[in-house]
């Protein structure tokens, strides 16, 4: 890898709602590679699986957003392999897309319009990936720690809170995305 995690930030920052848009349908149709599931058999779930499926690859954004920072801290480590950051972006795809499809499901099932949430998930994304994470120590491991409080704050509401999902949803889409961006600029 040739670039710096920062770097790559930047460049993500960079991206016009356009381009994020399309990186986020792009991450929708990508994930079904980390899911091995079709759009008809994740909608057959239900919210709360589909929360917890996504949850799954958390531990794994985690770990390959560690590696790639640590690598960039170390000037004696060698450059990670690409196939790091490509990791990387499929498991943020895979979570991407069942997250977004847990949104359509709990939407569907509450009767809201889901693309109010997926269009503050995407302002969302924009905000952190200018603001915050351009200037974290750490973007990759604080967007993980972030999607992980998301979901997890999302799964727990499905319990007794079921209107608090979709901000929820949206915060941890808006985590997903901005991994999602970077891996796809690092790789």
């Amino acid at each position: 890898m040739n670039m710096s995690v920062n770097r790559a930030v930047a460049i993500a920052a960079a991206a016009d709602e356009t381009e994020l848009r399309s990186s986020y349908e792009r991450a929708v149709s990508h994930g079904a590679a980390n899911t091995l599931c079709t759009s008809e058999e994740e909608s057959a779930h239900g919210t709360l699986r589909l929360l917890t499926l996504a949850a799954l690859r958390l531990p794994d954004l985690y770990l390959y957003g560690y590696l790639l920072e640590a690598g960039d801290e170390d000037p004696s480590v060698e450059p990670m392999p690409p196939i790091v950051a490509s990791r990387l972006g499929e498991i943020a795809a895979g979570a991407l897309r069942l997250a977004h499809h847990a949104l359509e499901t709990h939407a569907r099932d509450l009767g809201y319009d889901p693309g109010v949430w997926v269009e503050r998930a995407l302002e969302r994304t924009l905000a952190q990936l200018s603001g915050d994470l351009e200037h974290a120590r750490r973007p990759l491991v604080d967007q993980a720690r972030g999607c992980a409080i998301a979901l997890t704050r999302a799964i727990a509401a499905t319990a007794a809170e079921a209107m608090l999902v979709p901000g929820e949803l949206a915060d941890g889409l808006a985590c997903l995305l901005a991994l999602y961006l970077i891996a796809t600029t690092l790789g």
